[in-house]
């Protein structure tokens, strides 16, 4: 259910996008606010505050590295705020990262969402086109929590 509706908000908010021609940025995140590798939508709704929503998916491993049925989600969904000016920003953010499945990390199942925040290097041309993002992340996520880093690559429309 929480897949369909991101899915659903993704194309309501790309077909606005396209009809108002406003700063849209698509990108996949590897690492980062989602865990592993998503497809992110942002949305820039100022010249300095952007929303983010994204989606990713896998599949869980056991302990000898062996794929298992069970299907994880990542769908993160947050804000921030660049600080700058021209094609080089800073950028500085948090949200939550939805999970639907579950995740086992040290013998642990966790089916909780993570909350993450986040900062680094951004460079976005102005007037569309290319999109590069550094960024190193705290995610806490059920009892464990700590460092995260993720790299981004995408398209400014």
């Amino acid at each position: 259910m929480i897949k369909k509706l991101a899915l659903i908000g993704i194309y309501a908010m790309t077909f606005i996008a396209i009809g108002y021609g406003q700063k849209n940025n698509v990108y996949a995140e590897l690492g980062g606010a989602g865990y592993s590798m998503t497809l992110n939508y942002e949305r820039m709704l100022t010249d300095n505050i952007l929303i983010r929503m994204g989606y990713g998916s896998g599949t869980g491993k056991t302990e000898d590295g062996a794929s298992t049925d069970s299907k994880l989600s990542f769908m993160p969904l947050g804000a921030a705020y660049l600080m700058g000016s021209g094609n080089h920003k800073l950028e500085v953010g948090g949200g939550m990262t939805m999970l639907q499945g579950t995740l086992e990390m040290d013998d642990e199942n966790i089916e909780a969402n993570a909350i993450f925040f986040g900062g680094g290097y951004r460079y976005q041309i102005r007037t569309g086109g290319f999109l590069l993002s550094l960024k190193g992340y705290y995610l806490s996520i059920g009892g464990f929590s700590g460092p995260w880093a993720g790299i981004s690559v995408g398209w400014t429309l």
